[in-house]
């Protein structure tokens, strides 16, 4: 298996989401003797966001490129080729103020392509290019958003799910540390997400 392990959060060492993604690595790892990990830290390695320079160039035909927009666009076939390689994708992030941090926003952005995660047929419609994988994606979050008044607030799983279906994806489990910060929660947030990772193997 070869696995491409994505970390958002910038707490290296105390992070609710890195500490459930990793233990959900453990337990793939525990499955799958021969398990390749790639990681991926947009917290220590952030991506650039895209300019219309950039933009520009992934309109342009291959064929038609110059050696600018080749540069230009270097990171994102990079980051494209990488998640062709892989067989499972793990995200593990918080959930910033309802939604995505910008680091992982930008990596959407920069695999999100037309003629190489998607494309159009010629009557129009869309298919994703990326199939046969399996996602996992651990979301911390300091309010409960699984359930309760907040459900509706959660604009981060829906974006994931759409956003990989977009690609093709749509073999997606969510894992939850939810509520990490509501004074009821906090203190069974991580406990109750690792159980849950138990329970998926």
């Amino acid at each position: 298996m070869k696995l491409l392990h994505i970390k958002v959060s910038p707490d290296l060492a105390g992070s609710a989401s890195r500490i459930a993604s990793a233990h959900l690595v453990e337990k793939l790892r525990a499955q799958h003797a021969d398990l390749e990990e790639t990681v991926l830290d947009l917290a220590q390695h952030p991506l650039p966001h895209l300019d219309a320079f950039t933009i520009g160039a992934f309109f342009t035909q291959p064929d038609q490129r110059d050696e600018a927009q080749r540069a230009a666009i270097q990171t994102s076939e990079r980051l494209v080729d990488q998640l062709f390689a892989c067989d499972t994708l793990v995200i593990s992030s918080p959930m910033w103020n309802l939604g995505l941090p910008s680091v992982l926003k930008a990596w959407f952005d920069h695999i999100t392509r037309a003629g190489r995660t998607f494309a159009f047929t010629p009557e129009g419609c869309k298919v994703g290019l990326v199939n046969g994988k399996k996602v996992y994606s651990v979301v911390a979050s300091g309010s409960v958003f699984a359930h309760g008044p907040f459900v509706q607030d959660d604009q981060f799983t829906p974006y994931i799910r759409v956003a990989l279906e977009y690609i093709g994806i749509n073999d997606v489990e969510f894992i939850r540390v939810d509520g990490t910060h509501d004074p009821v929660s906090r203190a069974t947030a991580l406990p109750h997400a690792l159980q849950s990772i138990e329970r998926l193997f």
